[in-house]
């Protein structure tokens, strides 16, 4: 074989592993590294699990059955439908208790309605009020402050709804301030406080509206005083819309008002 055609041939077969090569894929590297070399290997890639919410806000829902101060009765909030919201939006979150009433809102839930934000966050320093609503109608109410964590959430007394709970939500909700419904514009701790109070010395205008509240959740009567932003739709109650009324001007120095010039005016409040 003469030279020229040697070199031909030689030419032609390394132009067809160049093109083997190049449709091969894989990682990069010579042709044909040295003997010595060691064969370089793509990294094996960490693929990181998909992000999960956390828990942003535990409890359990109770609806009044019966009774009067003193002798409420209760059942479960058993599979209630929940919402929850700090009314900073026109949105709510929405959660699903349990058949006993327990109730988890994941720190980015499903809103209500689905526009304008795909999620609803939970905000820690923010206070929220939760309403149950099971399948009769029944509805529980309760107001939670989001920490940080899960050990800096402050609860209205056990973290159990109750009547007395549902009497602070509702004057919470009714009474915040003029054009918005922003239940952090509240201290907390003073909702606490009056809480308390009702449970130890109501005074006749407030044993009234917890009175109504047991009445109308035992005949599966809705609690609300008017509807809410997330749901303009939502029928009402006239009787506790005017026991809240009444109980603004009872006189009870133990009722709290919001804070002065919202919530950036709030002092002594828990830590978030």
């Amino acid at each position: 074989m003469s030279n020229s055609k040697y070199i031909v041939q030689l030419i032609t077969a390394l132009g067809t592993c160049a093109i083997v090569a190049a449709c091969g894929g894989g990682g990069g590297g010579a042709l044909n590294p040295p003997p010595t070399s060691t064969p370089k290997t793509s990294p094996t890639p960490t693929i990181s699990p998909t992000p999960t919410p956390s828990p942003g806000l535990t409890g359990n829902m109770q609806v009044a059955t019966g009774g009067t101060v003193g002798s409420f009765t209760y059942g479960p909030a058993a599979n209630a439908t929940v919402v929850f919201s700090c009314g900073c939006s026109t949105q709510a979150g929405t959660a699903t208790a349990d058949g006993t009433g327990a109730f988890t809102l994941v720190a980015n839930s499903t809103p209500t309605p689905s526009a304008p934000n795909p999620t609803y966050t939970i905000v820690p320093g923010r206070n929220y009020i939760v309403v149950a609503t099971t399948a009769g109608g029944a509805e529980a109410w309760t107001t939670q402050f989001a920490g940080n964590n899960p050990a800096r959430n402050q609860y209205l007394d056990s973290n159990v709804s109750d009547v007395y709970a549902a009497a602070v939500s509702l004057y919470v909700f009714n009474n915040s301030p003029s054009g918005t419904t922003a239940f952090d514009d509240w201290n907390f701790n003073a909702l606490s406080a009056w809480y308390t109070s009702l449970k130890t010395s109501p005074n006749g205008a407030e044993t009234a509206l917890l009175n109504d509240i047991a009445s109308r959740s035992a005949a599966n009567k809705t609690l609300f005083p008017g509807a809410p932003s997330w749901n303009m739709t939502q029928m009402s109650s006239t009787l506790i819309k005017n026991d809240l009324a009444a109980v603004k001007t009872s006189g009870d120095a133990m009722i709290p008002t919001p804070c002065p010039g919202g919530e950036a005016g709030c002092t002594g409040t828990p830590t978030p």
